[in-house]
């Protein structure tokens, strides 16, 4: 049987793998037999295998990691079907910039992102398995989030996408298809951020998507004519990276959008003094049009 050296080393990240970061009020100790447990609660997860191990009772596994950052407490690997997920934690907080980009524009209470950002210990989630499909890679990642998250996680941060989530919005309820939840999780939520950027007149902000790139998903924009618009775009823009994920269908610049009531759209490609919606992939932006 493989150590857990050569299991942690041959599951091998992506140069820029899909991950989750997870932060706690204080030092967590996971127990990898009740994570699993609750994750065989799911019938799709029957399989599922945990390890943890300690830096401090295995100090030879310290190499596995670089030493740029906080110190590793300990390692975990979770495994179940063609999911692997690596865990790394550190028992020190995460570096300010990337907490104060993904909990500023996070849909949170202000007194959760109080205590967000005065978190004590994270945990690094990366995802290490071969399904080719990003949602589903997103999904193993987010059952794992909730199920570290039982051991008083404060949020969970999608750094790449500039978003944060409440962690309890991870834990999943008695009997509940946790995983179904995740897969029909608003796509601007978590797994590709909703921010709104003061663009010169604070009262007129702009409101962009980050990271859809990675579910083959154009990221989108509009300028609002107000905050009062932030809900209405966020579902919008909910709507269409939604029906776009399931038809399978592309989004083109040109292509008209019309939602009934007198409501339509118009995507365009950004305009070249439009730098702050530089994106990987394509970003387009929604511009209303009246009816005629």
């Amino acid at each position: 049987m493989q150590s857990f050296r050569e299991r942690f080393l041959n599951a091998i990240v992506e140069a820029e793998p899909l991950g989750l970061q997870l932060v706690f009020a204080h030092a967590p100790v996971f127990d990898a037999h009740k994570i699993a447990h609750n994750l065989h609660l799911h019938p799709e997860l029957h399989d599922t295998t945990c390890e943890f191990q300690s830096i401090v009772e295995h100090p030879e596994l310290a190499d596995l990691i670089s030493g740029d950052g906080p110190p590793v407490a300990a390692l975990g690997l979770i495994q179940f079907g063609q999911h692997i997920i690596k865990v790394i934690q550190c028992d020190a907080p995460m570096p300010y910039g990337p907490i104060e980009t993904c909990i500023i524009p996070a849909l949170m209470p202000g007194e959760i992102k109080a205590d967000a950002r005065a978190h004590t210990a994270h945990a690094l989630l990366y995802y290490a398995g071969s399904h080719t499909d990003a949602l589903e890679r997103y999904v193993a990642l987010a059952a794992v989030a909730g199920a570290l998250a039982i051991f008083d996680a404060i949020a969970v941060l999608n750094e790449e996408a500039r978003t944060a989530a409440p962690a309890l919005d991870l834990i999943p309820d008695e009997g509940e298809d946790f995983l179904q939840t995740y897969r029909t999780l608003p796509i601007p939520y978590l797994f590709g951020g909703f921010v709104k950027l003061d663009i010169g007149d604070p009262d007129r902000p702009c409101a962009r998507t980050f990271a859809c790139h990675r579910l083959g998903l154009p990221n989108l924009a509009r300028h609002l004519a107000g905050h009062a618009e932030t809900t209405e775009t966020f579902r919008l823009f909910t709507g269409i990276l939604g029906y776009a994920r399931e038809s399978g269908e592309s989004l083109q610049a040109g292509e008209s959008l019309d939602f009934g009531g007198g409501t339509r759209f118009v995507l365009r490609a950004p305009h070249e003094t439009e730098w702050y919606l530089d994106s990987p992939g394509t970003i387009l932006v929604l511009e209303a049009v009246a009816d005629e």
